[in-house]
């Protein structure tokens, strides 16, 4: 078994994906036991994490059992004042690197959620986004020997974290599933060529 990660944050379109299967509450139930403590940034939470209710909902849970938190530029200026400098400067970098970057538009959550990594050293971003791992690395992951450097954790990611952390098959599978599922372009066909993947490759049936 892996190691359960101390900190991450996530950003809402790793959450909505995952938060959306009613069967399983992924968010709720099986997010802590892959980390310890979850960070969601104040204007993700606010503007992002909005619907479906079962979403928001499993965060506020987490957040009343102390497994994740609100964060913003004021709870860096408190736990540690000196990286509040960083959080602006790599809002101001990443502002100049995404498309279609202002306040309260697209990527806006994304921005700040990685500019509250870097100030505070959390090494993990739940992200489903393809692109940020290749930006994130040309303009902030600079430390040679990689201690501060951050990962995006894509869902497929976190599907392997799961089953590490020793989350039942079952579940994982109906997620994965469910994941696939909410690609446009997954046929019937396309389904059950993923279960024979599913079966064979990530999770071969003993």
């Amino acid at each position: 078994m892996r190691a359960k990660a101390d900190k991450a944050i996530i950003d809402a379109d790793f959450a909505l994906k995952l938060g959306q299967l009613e069967k399983y509450r992924i968010l709720e139930v099986y997010l802590p036991e892959c980390v310890e403590l979850l960070y969601i940034h104040e204007h993700v939470y606010n503007n992002e994490i909005l619907m479906p209710p079962t979403v928001k909902e499993q965060i506020d849970s987490l957040i009343q059992n102390g497994q994740a938190q609100i964060v913003n530029r004021n709870f860096i200026a408190t736990e540690k004042p000196e990286a509040v400098s960083i959080y602006d400067e790599i809002q101001d970098l990443l502002q100049q690197n995404i498309i279609d970057t202002v306040a309260g538009h697209k990527n806006w959550g994304e921005i700040v959620s990685i500019a509250f990594s870097k100030a505070l050293g959390i090494n993990y971003f739940l992200s489903d986004e393809s692109r940020l791992q290749g930006i994130i690395d040309e303009h902030i992951n600079l430390d040679m020997e990689g201690t501060d450097n951050i990962k995006v954790i894509r869902v497929a990611d976190f599907f392997e974290w799961m089953r590490d952390a020793g989350v039942e098959r079952k579940v994982i599978k109906l997620a994965w599933l469910f994941y696939e599922n909410l690609k446009d372009h997954t046929t019937k066909k396309d389904i059950e060529k993923l279960k024979r993947w599913f079966d064979n490759e990530f999770w071969l049936v003993e």
